[in-house]
């Protein structure tokens, strides 16, 4: 088995939901690539900008069907530490899309599943989503905009709390 290559990168990513509430969460990550899984670990803050910032800590895998990585499997565990968001999720995509458009843009489409653990109240939910968005790569940064629906699992509910609109800054060092 050949030696995975490992890759850094900080990155800012912004959830901003149509019911106007938001999630912005900073941080680095360290990834092992093999030749067609990724593992990864991040660690980051987390804040809506009304209460206390919360420790992020995800761990994340991806498995290629492809030898080009087009198609894929995935899995995020996110831990989330503070107050009332102390919590465990997770989210997993049996099938995502990742196509390139040109040299240095892609477009990707990631249907999951997510389950969620709330340690302080003891209490489990779930959800089914979508999100789909266009990656720019600019150097060693990147760029991605993405729209995102939430709990398809009520698809008559369109209010603005199941829908967003996500940005991803990364930079790899």
């Amino acid at each position: 088995m050949a030696e995975p290559i490992i890759k850094h990168n900080v990155a800012l990513n912004s959830f901003q939901s149509l019911d106007g509430s938001n999630l912005s969460i900073g941080g680095i990550e360290q990834k092992a690539v093999f030749s067609n899984t990724s593992v990864s670990t991040f660690l980051g803050i987390g804040t809506d900008f009304n209460s206390d910032a919360d420790l992020i800590f995800d761990l994340k895998s991806s498995v290629n069907y492809d030898k080009n990585g087009k198609l894929n499997q995935n899995i995020r565990i996110r831990n989330t530490v503070g107050g009332d968001n102390t919590a465990t999720q997770i989210r997993y995509s049996p099938l995502s899309i990742n196509v390139p458009l040109g040299k240095n843009t892609s477009f990707y489409a990631n249907p999951h599943y997510s389950g969620k653990y709330n340690y302080k109240n003891h209490e489990w939910t779930h959800s089914a989503g979508f999100f789909a968005g266009v990656t720019q790569k600019l150097g060693k940064a990147s760029l991605s905009l993405e729209g995102q629906r939430y709990n398809l699992q009520d698809i008559k509910d369109n209010s603005g709390k199941n829908w967003s609109i996500n940005a991803i800054l990364s930079y790899e060092f």
